[in-house]
């Protein structure tokens, strides 16, 4: 009987194994990623803190929880930046993550007023080099002080993996599949009504996305993200 019952565990042990790199995000509970954010110079701005806290299947759906939280560039949270709960669906083997949960934890901790509709990205666990990942969208409605209201249109289109290669960033080296896209933003009560970039982003099997960078419309990098730590 014991030995029926650790071949039992080894088993589950691998299973879950394989579940938990089989997404383009991390699946274990208790897995922590720093998230260095840079300016167009390079210089660490600040950090996100993604924690997963709890991960559960039903239905043949798995919903993965996380929280985020942002820190300053000394690795303290930042004023008005507790960690804020989100969740995303792994379904038929696509990670359905919503648009919103990218944006909310910035706007949150800046204590603005406003309202964000949006779509998601679909990644399928089958991505392939050539693969193209249907676009999606964002609209955000702002209450700016001194200014009022400002209203953002934002697709992202244009998504395709242009290949799978090693990415370094400080937390290591990754096999990452690369996907450029472009994201044209259309605004209303701002000083730029069209603002038009590109990016490119480093996505690996079990922990999600490495490396970003995003360009403006010269070509000129205007921001980028790097994984900074990852602990398991």
């Amino acid at each position: 009987m014991k030995k029926i019952t650790f071949f039992f565990l080894i088993l589950i042990f691998v299973i879950y194994s394989v579940f938990s790199d089989e997404f383009f995000f991390p699946t274990a509970v208790g897995i922590i990623k720093d998230t260095a954010n840079l300016n167009s110079n390079g210089r660490i701005e600040g950090y996100e803190r993604m924690t997963v806290i709890d991960v559960r299947e039903s239905g043949g759906e798995i919903t993965v929880v996380y929280t985020i939280q942002l820190l300053d560039r000394n690795g303290r949270p930042i004023r008005n930046s507790s960690e804020r709960e989100y969740s995303l669906i792994i379904s038929n083997g696509v990670l359905i993550y919503p648009v919103s949960n990218i944006m909310d934890p910035f706007f949150a901790a800046k204590n603005l007023n406003y309202t964000m509709t949006a779509g998601n990205f679909l990644i399928p666990s089958t991505l392939a080099l050539g693969n193209k990942i249907e676009d999606t969208w964002m609209k955000l409605v702002v209450s700016v002080p001194l200014i009022g209201s400002v209203t953002a249109d934002v697709t992202m289109t244009d998504m395709v993996c242009i290949s799978v290669e090693n990415v370094t960033v400080p937390a290591g080296t990754f096999m990452a599949y690369k996907i450029t896209q472009t994201t044209t933003t259309k605004t209303t009560g701002w000083g730029r009504p069209l603002i038009v970039n590109t990016g490119e982003t480093w996505y690996v099997k079990g922990i999600g996305v490495v490396k970003n960078i995003t360009y403006d419309s010269r070509g000129r990098a205007e921001s980028s993200s790097e994984l900074h730590e990852l602990r398991r």
